[in-house]
């Protein structure tokens, strides 16, 4: 819970700092993700997606701390879903989470307002659900569901709703259009239950207008 509390203080800290003279604006993009697993589930199953398909959109605010190095912090909302196909049966999961990444930045003028940088810093994410289905492959069926947030149900893993991930990248400004790309992987071990230490991790592409 303080957890929580500490995410949304800090997302309305961000929100109250745009009265600031800062360059504001929106990004969407795309992040498929996987999963840093070490060690395995007393089935032998680690029981997540090897690859969800992500997508995110949200506002961003930049501020130029000196000349060329800049904070950029955003908040966004992103979605990661998968679909497995065995012979017997699908699964299906879908997650929805709420990010703050908080990015420091170097830019490197080429001229004729073209700027080439990088970035790094620290991703804050909150899980808001994260749901898992099973059906059968020949009656269609739903043999099972749950939230992977919870402990209930028959699943042995379940996720902590609280991230902590570190990212960098690189990024190509024309005026006041960019696209970026970098890679993130996850800090802190969200395994509740299992015993595997579980990190999340992909590349990211994206697109943001100022």
């Amino acid at each position: 819970m303080k957890k929580t509390l500490f995410f949304f203080a800090l997302t309305m800290l961000l929100l109250s700092a745009t009265k600031l003279q800062a360059q504001l604006g929106f990004h969407v993009g795309y992040a498929p993700q996987t999963y840093a697993v070490s060690g395995q589930t007393s089935d032998g199953v680690t029981a997540l997606p090897r690859l969800s398909h992500g997508f995110y959109g949200g506002i961003h605010y930049h501020r130029d701390i000196v000349s060329k190095f800049g904070f950029t912090a955003a908040l966004q909302v992103r979605m990661n879903s998968s679909t497995v196909n065995e012979t017997d049966f699908t699964t299906q999961n879908s997650q929805f989470l709420a990010d703050l990444p908080l990015l420091l930045n170097y830019g490197f003028s080429l001229g004729h307002d073209l700027t080439l940088g990088i970035f790094a810093g620290p991703m804050l994410s909150y899980g808001i659900s994260y749901s898992y289905k099973k059906t059968n492959a020949e009656t269609y069926e739903v043999e099972e569901t749950h939230n992977r947030y919870s402990k209930s149900g028959s699943s042995d893993y379940a996720l902590k709703r609280f991230e902590v991930a570190a990212e960098g990248g690189l990024f190509f400004k024309f005026r006041s259009y960019m696209i970026f790309g970098g890679y993130r992987i996850g800090i802190n071990d969200l395994d509740k239950i299992s015993g595997c230490a579980t990190r999340p991790k992909g590349f990211f592409v994206g697109l943001s207008i100022n």
